[in-house]
């Protein structure tokens, strides 16, 4: 026996040693792997794809099936990437990490890819892209099949529930709740945000990347509805209509977008509604965000926020004013001239709080301002805001910058954009790139086990 393998020998009794120690008494399955991946969402099977090309992979999660909380985005058809995919689409824009992983796996290489999966795809209003078939199911079985395929091993139903590594070694322990535990020399972290807990994404990556000394952007949902306490207009539940929302942050204006504003019991929702929740920073849902941490701790309602809808964003509001004027010297009644405006509800709305001014009609047409109480929670929230903070994160590999063979990728890193197939582009990039840097780190060692 050689000196290499001599040591190899003991740092193998040494770990044995140290497991025993800890569960002393208790019978348990000890599992190797070149890399494991936690999480088997979108970014995990991802990761565990590329990585499979060098080195043996696990891909484990809680839930007991892959995917799940893909089968629920895009109404369940999943609008899986998206064909204007920048850096400008995503929170923090312009510091260059999210472009460079997006230059190493792009929309036309995530398109190639499920392409050879079988998969046909098709682009829609937008840039949209969708699974032909219009179901969600087909990016999941691609994705599962194509693990499969290439060897991956799939631990489903089973939570990771700690993360650490062994001494000075180059090895990592996970322990899981049936007991089991998985030693690697590669772990990459995918299993999500807090955003959509009933898919089982409760944040657990958080404390896992904390064990390696990693801290976080507060987290808070987003691409959400959101809600207003303060003297909502009754009556409009259901009322859809096309226009332009501006949110105003402390009176100044922060970000606008346009689309379908969507009315709901006690606030609005739509597309464009949920785009500008990603501004609001330090606006948490009742309850706050759960136990607060010393790295997570902020005041709630640190901001005041406001959300001015325009109905009629093609014209100014001196020219609907003249159009008004002029129906009335015509002999039409205000609300019939509103009727033939907006909505025949928000009409009624409009027509109320103006109190039959066309001055004020106008105004309202073009500005109607709603506060902004809170938003939606983690239940109805799309996708995760904050996260692992990218400064720790090296963008051409996703591995860690403090912990060698530690590697991150999607949601659980602050990185989050725009609806529209922009967060699960950032999903197949940054799993893609951490599973290929992982795996060919691997592909220079001797096989693990």
């Amino acid at each position: 026996m050689n000196r290499k393998q001599e040591r190899k020998r003991t740092e193998s009794g040494r770990e044995e040693k140290t497991l025993q120690g800890k569960d002393a008494g208790r019978k348990q399955e000890i599992l190797r792997t070149d890399t494991l991946v936690i999480g088997a969402g979108a970014s995990g099977l991802a990761a565990g794809i590329s990585a499979s090309r060098r080195s043996g992979v696990i891909i484990a999660d809680g839930n007991d099936r892959t995917g799940k909380k893909l089968y629920a985005t895009g109404n369940g058809r999943c609008n899986f990437t998206n064909a204007g995919c920048s850096e400008e689409n995503y929170n923090g824009g312009g510091d260059g990490f999210v472009s460079c992983v997006l230059k190493q796996f792009s929309v036309q290489d995530t398109l190639e890819f499920f392409e050879e999966c079988g998969m046909m795809s098709r682009r829609e209003e937008g840039g949209r892209y969708y699974p032909y078939s219009g179901q969600a199911s087909s990016v999941v079985r691609a994705l599962t099949r194509e693990a499969q395929r290439r060897g991956c091993r799939l631990f489903l139903g089973d939570r990771a529930v700690s993360t650490e590594k062994i001494g000075e070694s180059d090895t990592f322990s996970v322990l899981f709740e049936s007991g089991r535990r998985i030693l690697c020399r590669n772990l990459i972290i995918a299993c999500g945000g807090r955003a959509g807990l009933k898919t089982g994404s409760t944040g657990d990556g958080y404390g896992f990347a904390r064990t390696f000394g990693h801290t976080l952007v507060p987290p808070r949902p987003a691409l959400t509805a959101v809600e207003s306490e303060a003297g909502f207009p009754p009556g409009l539940k259901g009322v859809r209509s096309k226009g332009c929302v501006c949110l105003y942050r402390d009176g100044r204006e922060t970000a606008r977008e346009q689309g379908e504003i969507q009315f709901t019991e006690t606030g609005i929702s739509g597309i464009c509604v949920f785009d500008l929740t990603r501004h609001m920073e330090g606006l948490q849902p009742p309850g706050g965000s759960g136990k607060k941490r010393k790295d997570t701790a902020r005041e709630e309602a640190e901001h005041r926020y406001e959300i001015v809808c325009d109905f009629v964003p093609e014209k100014t509001e001196e020219e609907l004013y003249l159009l008004i004027r002029r129906r009335m010297e015509r002999g039409y009644d205000m609300q019939s001239i509103l009727e033939g405006i907006v909505n025949d509800r928000l009409a009624a709305v409009i027509l109320e709080q103006s109190g039959c001014r066309a001055v004020d009609a106008a105004a309202l047409l073009k500005a109607m301002w709603i506060p902004v109480s809170h938003t939606k929670g983690w239940n109805e929230a799309q996708v995760t805001c904050g996260g692992i903070r990218r400064e720790e994160i090296d963008p051409r590999t996703m591995q860690s910058r403090l912990a060698d063979g530690l590697y991150f990728c999607g949601e659980v890193v602050d990185v989050d954009g725009r609806c529209g197939g922009f967060n699960l582009q950032w999903a197949w990039s940054s799993g893609t790139v951490a599973g290929r840097l992982s795996g060919k780190q691997c592909g220079r060692m001797k096989k693990f086990g």
